[in-house]
């Protein structure tokens, strides 16, 4: 190899570098020419102001999305956790319940589910002043003489209800052949637990538990009819649920995978799916 090409290149000229940067400030600075500082300030002003209005927006949607596939998972895991219940003891009404406020009705509700859920906190056996401080620190679980609650391991709180041990109690208003027909209790659950807001159709949800499945409340036949009971303008829309609203919304948040019900009050099954 001859010496001509060992020879190190020479370091760049620093004048040369001056000149280029001074050029590349000068394209730079011409972007703002014609605007008085006064204009400048404005527009960056506007820019705040649009963001502040639509980050919000963004946010919610991104939290319902997550919500919504939550949600489903949720479901799913409740479905199949009552089909190898069912497998194992019969129907609800061979499980051994009395009645709605009957403690070991709940408990045994809750066990047959439980058996078959992958927990993080199990406040089936727990005295009161314990499913308090682990299950219900926010006082929004029912005691255990009326219900009993688990957490699952994504967080989610469940609660059992039994309602009628015999599965007879009827919540359809139109299909006689409705799973509703022979409904034997509930599980609501909350998809972030003991976190706010605690409402209705954002972070909680709703399920009838039925002699032959696990049906999401306001479902197109269930008695509390979608329109009425997952709307923000109604607050009772059924006598018995005084102060309760958007309690129906489940089945619409799994069938349609959305929560614009709470964007716009005139959705409907059957010809209005999604806000416009």
């Amino acid at each position: 190899m001859t010496q001509e090409a060992l020879r190190v290149a020479p370091p760049p000229d620093k004048l040369s570098c001056l000149t280029r940067n001074f050029g590349a400030f000068k394209n730079l600075r011409g972007l703002f020419q014609g605007f008085t500082l006064a204009e400048v300030l404005v527009t960056l002003g506007i820019i705040g102001v649009v963001a502040a209005m639509t980050m919000p927006s963004l946010i919610q949607d991104k939290q319902n999305t997550e919500r919504v596939s939550q949600l489903k998972k949720v479901y799913s895991s409740l479905s199949q956790a009552f089909i190898m219940a069912v497998a194992e003891n019969g129907t609800p009404d061979e499980w051994g319940m009395a009645g709605m406020y009957d403690e070991i009705s709940h408990y045994q509700m809750a066990t047959k589910f439980a058996k078959h859920l992958k927990l993080s906190e199990n406040c089936i056996d727990m005295d009161q002043v314990s499913i308090n401080k682990v299950c219900n620190p926010d006082n929004n679980v029912r005691p255990k003489n009326v219900s009993r609650s688990v957490i699952l391991l994504d967080g989610t709180r469940v609660t059992f209800r039994c309602w009628n041990s015999q599965c007879k109690s009827n919540y359809t208003y139109a299909n006689q052949n409705s799973a509703l027909k022979n409904t034997c209790g509930e599980i609501s659950v909350d998809l972030n637990g003991n976190k706010l807001p605690n409402e209705n159709g954002r972070d909680r949800f709703g399920f009838y538990v039925t002699k032959t499945a696990l049906v999401p409340w306001g479902i197109q036949d269930d008695v509390h009819q979608f329109e009425k009971a997952c709307n923000r303008k109604v607050t009772n829309p059924y006598p018995g649920f005084t102060g309760e609203k958007m309690y129906a919304c489940t089945a619409w948040v799994l069938y349609n995978e959305n929560m614009d019900y709470l964007k716009c009050d005139d959705l409907s099954w059957k010809d209005k799916t999604k806000c416009r």
